[in-house]
């Protein structure tokens, strides 16, 4: 396949998202997103941006030599947390962590071309949308922490009708919700996404693509155009992003939305704004 596209873009001063590619443009033999999962510490430990920018920079330098070896997507994910735990074991003993020190997370999706057929990975709320050979889509962007994200929306659009608006006070608010939805990353009842831990291997879903017309890979930020905004339907959003600038163009939108509601008032969510990528590959 075909690089058709290939966006990040930071909300904020710190972009948590990345991405990265293995093959040519022009031939496309592994692709990968990943979304940081905004730490809720008092401040960032770690060296870098932030926390969650830290994971997300050791993963993808790892990722740049693991996917384009001739490896299976669960070896590549065994050798990915292994090489994390190092990193983690090579900084950690130089920080004062506090007790409910809140570890570096994050969401990704890893599709891998094998032979004539792809493979994907998923970790997190990240999205990933296949248009099959027949015009068919198969469509993975539902996660068991959507529940939670759809709680917190609520409870946050309670408290911006009460007045309050700063984004700070409501993490703090909300404080005891969000560590025990943290507790339950990679565990039965919880969820799966990439940490420094080995029980990460527990909770990666696998697929198999099959002869794909066209992937696109996106962050939750990016598919806000769907799930929150309303402005296309998810197969929309593969044709707009398979046409030239069609992705940047649809991000132009989602940044104009959510500056013309900073309140969130018209439409409901936790942050007024998120870091969105998305990679566009086509045959």
């Amino acid at each position: 396949m075909r690089l058709i596209s290939a966006i990040s873009e930071a909300s904020g001063r710190v972009n948590e998202d990345g991405f990265g590619l293995a093959g040519t443009p022009e031939d496309v033999t592994a692709a990968w997103i990943f979304d940081g999962v905004t730490g809720i510490n008092e401040r960032n430990y770690l060296p870098g941006n932030s926390d969650a920018a830290w994971l997300v920079e050791k993963a993808n330098a790892h990722l740049q030599v693991l996917a384009a070896q001739d490896l299976s997507l669960k070896e590549i994910l065994a050798r990915l947390v292994k090489a994390l735990i190092i990193d983690w074991q090579d900084v950690s003993p130089s920080l004062r962590l506090p007790v409910d020190f809140d570890p570096p997370a994050a969401c990704l999706v890893l599709v891998k071309r094998y032979g004539n057929q792809w493979q994907s990975l998923r970790l997190g709320d990240s999205c990933l949308l296949v248009e099959k050979n027949d015009g068919q889509h198969h469509l993975d962007v539902s996660s068991p922490n959507n529940e939670f994200d759809d709680w917190l929306t609520q409870a946050a659009k309670m408290m911006r009708a009460q007045g309050e608006r700063d984004i700070k006070k409501m993490v703090e608010a909300f404080r005891p919700e969000l560590i025990a939805s943290r507790l339950a990353r990679n565990t039965p009842d919880g969820y799966g996404i990439l940490e420094a831990r080995s029980v990460v291997l527990d909770y990666a879903e696998y697929r198999g693509l099959g002869e794909a017309r066209s992937i696109l890979l996106c962050t939750d930020g990016f598919y806000r155009a769907v799930d929150h905004y309303h402005q296309l339907s998810p197969q929309q959003l593969v044709q707009r992003c398979k046409l030239e600038g069609g992705a940047a163009s649809i991000l132009r939108q989602l940044r104009e939305i959510e500056a013309g509601d900073p309140d969130c008032v018209k439409y409901a969510r936790f942050k007024p704004a998120d870091d969105a990528t998305a990679v566009m590959l086509s045959a």
